[in-house]
């Protein structure tokens, strides 16, 4: 899936339960302002907080709202709990599905291959989301070779701060076959990766700026770049403040100030003071 894809939050309500009904308003509210689509159950979705039930209530009622333009994450650390998750995204109807390597006990690159291949098996696309810094380590290139060459995986989510290695990869995978999907997670390099030729943006902060995320796309593929490096440069500064808190805890203070009341994020993750000031001052800054 191309384009510009929220990186979706997952909301609660004060007592920590799922708050369906608030993907509604969020859903809605995203796709008028610009957004092509939807990264859900990953990081910014706190996946890693939800039970696989929870999981499979959130991609139901994603799927019923944004009308298929969704990528799922099944993000188990076993196959037997990813193919579980992955079985009912497709036949929920998913344009896609992701998933970060297995964490904690990290499988050999034979392991590695036989969990996408897996994924595989039901049809639909896959995409390897590789976000080293918090997976642990870098998903290996004879690995990503292999399951390019093979045809088991369609695309690749690459969250890094690491510029040099994001295009390294990038251009290793797209010379292995040129319809490969390259998307990039990191706001703060949506411009330059535009500019270097990646397929899509998955955004953390289109959740609650879409308009500006949006016309930030818009400007780098109409060749403006000037006015896109001035919405670069407020995306830049709303990554920062939105990051003095745990991370979503800052996406979901932001969203609260748009009207938008997703509630908080899960224990242990916390909120502080801080970043709320700061997040409200930049948001009135910006006419947000």
């Amino acid at each position: 899936m191309k384009g510009l894809l929220t990186a979706l939050v997952t909301p609660f309500n004060s007592s920590g339960d799922l708050n369906l009904d608030a993907l509604d308003t969020l859903i809605k509210f995203d796709l008028s302002r610009g957004v092509d689509g939807f990264w859900v159950l990953g990081t910014t979705g706190e996946f890693n907080m939800l039970s696989i039930e929870e999981k499979m209530q959130v991609a139901k009622k994603v799927i019923d709202l944004a009308k298929g333009k969704v990528l799922l994450g099944v993000n188990e650390n076993s196959t037997y709990n990813s193919l579980k998750l992955a079985k009912y995204f497709v036949d929920l109807g998913v344009n896609g599905i992701f998933s970060v390597p297995p964490i904690y006990h990290k499988p050999n690159e034979k392991g590695l291959i036989h969990y996408y291949e897996d994924l595989g098996k039901f049809g639909e696309e896959v995409y390897v989301y590789n976000i080293p810094s918090l997976v642990g380590y870098n998903i290996p290139l004879t690995v990503l070779q292999k399951l390019v060459e093979d045809g088991i995986i369609q695309g690749m989510k690459y969250t890094t701060s690491d510029f040099e290695s994001l295009i390294n990869y990038m251009r290793f995978l797209k010379n292995l076959n040129s319809k490969f999907e390259f998307l990039a997670g990191n706001d703060k390099f949506i411009l330059i990766s535009l500019l270097y030729g990646v397929d899509g943006i998955v955004s953390g902060i289109s959740n609650f700026a879409p308009e500006v995320v949006s016309q930030l796309y818009k400007n780098v593929k109409e060749g403006k770049i000037t006015e896109a490096l001035k919405l670069q440069e407020i995306v830049d500064k709303l990554v920062e403040v939105t990051s003095l808190a745990d991370y979503p805890t800052g996406i979901k203070i932001a969203l609260r100030y748009r009207g938008i009341d997703v509630g908080s994020s899960r224990k242990p993750l916390e909120e502080n003071i801080t970043a709320d000031s700061a997040i409200y001052h930049t948001l009135k800054e910006f006419n947000l």
